[in-house]
């Protein structure tokens, strides 16, 4: 038996780098879940910081006014309240309900400080406000737009 003569054999060719065109499926997937996960963190930061300048632009509203009369400063208050709040959870809200709503997010010491409003309610939403529940409303409101309100209970529901 002969042995080939090994001049007759042809060099190894070593084949070409790897390309990265086109992706694997992994890759794709990955690239696409991380865009995903960018694209809802931009929007999330978009939403609250539009929800924070809300909240700015009504305690604004109240250091420039502070003799506000008590159906602006529920104006005031409503109108930050549906940046957090669904719609539906804030417009059914009035008088008694409406202090209730905002005594949720305080803790139990604020909370006792303005419960006595809670009583006052109905006389001073639809008669005549005397000064002293028109001072604790507007406290109340400086103190509850004081809370990240998206931290409170009830913003989950938005």
């Amino acid at each position: 038996m002969q042995q080939p003569s090994l001049n007759n054999l042809n060099d190894i060719v070593e084949p070409g780098a790897a390309n990265w065109w086109p992706p694997s499926w992994p890759t794709i997937a990955i690239a696409v879940a991380l865009l995903a996960g960018i694209a809802l963190f931009i929007f999330w930061l978009v939403r609250r910081r539009q929800q924070s300048r809300v909240r700015k632009i009504a305690i604004r509203q109240l250091q420039q006014n502070r003799n506000i009369s008590i159906e602006e400063l529920t104006v005031i208050l409503k109108r930050t309240a549906l940046a957090y709040y669904p719609r539906e959870l804030v417009a059914e809200k009035h008088s008694h309900q409406w202090i209730s709503f905002l005594l949720t997010p305080l803790s139990e010491k604020e909370k006792a400080t303005y419960e006595p409003l809670l009583s006052e309610a109905n006389k001073n939403f639809y008669g005549i406000a005397d000064k002293n529940f028109n001072q604790h409303y507007y406290e109340l409101a400086r103190l509850w737009l004081s809370k990240d309100l998206s931290k409170q209970p009830g913003a989950e529901d938005v």
